[in-house]
């Protein structure tokens, strides 16, 4: 099973040791690929680099665009909030990396919080990494292949947003194509919301998922005045919404919700 899992970011820093290796690989959106080191979305002519609107979306555009089938699950995070799956044994974390078996005890203890601020667990999460071991990594695998989405976990708020027009929204996505030959599902009211646009998915659910997502913000974007981040918002919102409709598809959809480790 071949999974990629992509840390985005738009700035490059010269003095950030970055990191590519078999499962986890730094994105910086708006740079050239460099070996071993990190990705980039400026290697294939078909890339969204500069239309800074779709924020951290360039990347997700970019992978579906040019490396959709090289993957089994693919999967986004933010640079510096990582999309915490636990997967380690106690026989592991124990001795080696005791700051995420603290953690494992605050995730546990509270399980409606979304992000864990811990910049310790952090080091220690990205040192495991770094070792890139095949003992590691096959444990990760074989996790992640129990599901079909990991998601962050859902926070209790309205779909609502100071952020978007949602009138707008509401108008397009119910003129999606996806709905021409299904019916709708989707509670615009709900309150169970899975932004942050970070996520692991089943090739098959990230390529319907980003269908789904480019035919909307194609849309939104004629009517919308493209403000930096503006269609970055928007995203968080439409994927909450594609997570709704299949959750109310398919009841065993297999879905695992994690919360985001942030490093300070």
């Amino acid at each position: 099973m071949k999974l990629k899992i992509f840390r985005v970011t738009h700035f490059f820093d010269e003095h950030v040791d970055y990191m590519s290796n078999d499962i986890f690989s730094d994105f910086i959106i708006g740079q050239k690929s460099k070996e071993n080191c990190f990705f980039g979305d400026l290697d294939h002519e078909d890339n969204i680099a500069f239309e800074d609107t779709h924020s951290e979306m360039r990347a997700h555009y970019y992978i579906w665009k040019n490396h959709l089938q090289n993957y089994d699950y693919i999967g986004f995070e933010h640079f510096r909030r990582l999309l915490y799956v636990d997967y380690l044994p106690y026989s592991i974390v124990k001795d080696q990396y005791p700051s995420i078996l603290l953690l494992r005890k605050k995730i546990e203890k509270d399980q409606l919080k979304e992000i864990f601020h811990d910049s310790v667990a952090f080091d220690n999460v990205m040192k495991v990494r770094r070792e890139n071991k095949t003992e590691y990594n096959h444990i990760l695998k074989q996790k992640v292949s129990e599901y079909d989405i990991f998601c962050v976990r859902s926070q209790n708020i309205s779909t609502k947003s100071e952020f978007c027009d949602d009138n707008i929204l509401e108008h397009v996505l119910t003129s999606c194509s996806y709905f021409s030959n299904k019916p709708m599902f989707v509670d615009f009211n709900h309150t169970t919301t899975n932004y942050r646009c970070s996520f692991i998915m089943r090739r098959d659910y990230f390529n319907e998922y980003m269908e789904f997502w480019y035919e909307i913000v194609k849309n939104l974007g004629k009517i919308l005045h493209n403000h930096p981040r503006e269609l970055g918002y928007y995203s968080e919102k439409i994927f909450s919404y594609y997570l709704f409709q299949k959750k109310m598809e398919n009841p065993l959809l297999r879905v695992n919700y994690v919360p985001m480790l942030s490093w300070s």
